[in-house]
């Protein structure tokens, strides 16, 4: 889920991110913006220590377009159909 800082964008966005396995893993995060820039991220299995969903704030100024994890397809996953957020 994506969520805008005080409902802007120019504040940056908190993503919430859910391990629906069991297996703690990176969370590799591919972040699109709305002007076409790419963030990439690469957050370490220890976020899973502390439960299934982990939130995080991507300092951004743009509103976003989609947030794909794992968007390289490199890490084992029973389905990829719920690896893509996009905006409405």
């Amino acid at each position: 889920g994506v969520k805008y800082q005080d409902n802007d964008p120019s504040k940056g966005a908190l993503i919430t991110i859910e391990n629906l396995d069991k297996m703690p893993l990176p969370a590799l995060v591919s972040i699109t913006e709305a002007d076409g820039r790419v963030i990439h991220l690469k957050l370490p299995a220890e976020i899973w220590q502390r439960g299934s969903t982990w939130t995080f704030k991507v300092h951004s100024t743009r509103t976003l377009k989609s947030v794909v994890l794992d968007p390289k397809k490199q890490l084992p996953d029973e389905n990829r159909a719920n690896n893509t957020w996009k905006s409405s």
